[in-house]
């Protein structure tokens, strides 16, 4: 028995609004582990003072989360806008989300660094 095809699924504006808020949200959270762990790096190799790790903490961990959250949300906002346009096929979705969403970050050799990173969660 042959199945019948799936109508085709609209993205509401509200979902649109929901997924950019999700992948910022996300987005922070693995900036910050990021920035901590960067932290920890800095001072275990000797880099940074005890008394100077919570000010490079605070800072490393600021920065890695604004870059990080701005990728993914502009990853979660185009792979949605182009399923609200009508691609069907999650492959370009997610090939051209993420292309689009780490091009900033290829501009800049010091946030390059951050590209793993970024690609861990389109994964």
């Amino acid at each position: 028995m042959p199945q019948k095809p799936k109508p085709p699924s609209q993205v509401t504006f509200e979902e649109f609004w929901r997924r950019a808020v999700f992948g910022i949200i996300c987005g922070t959270v693995t900036g910050f582990t990021v920035g901590a762990v960067d932290a920890y790096k800095l001072f275990k190799g000797g880099t940074v003072k005890q008394i100077d790790l919570p000010r490079v903490a605070f800072h490393e961990m600021g920065r890695s989360a604004v870059i990080v959250a701005g990728f993914f949300g502009i990853y979660q906002t185009v792979k949605t806008g182009l399923g609200f346009a009508g691609v069907e096929y999650p492959e370009v979705k997610v090939g051209t989300a993420t292309m689009i969403g780490a091009a900033p970050l290829s501009i800049t050799p010091g946030l390059r660094r951050y590209v793993p990173y970024c690609l861990t969660l389109v994964a």
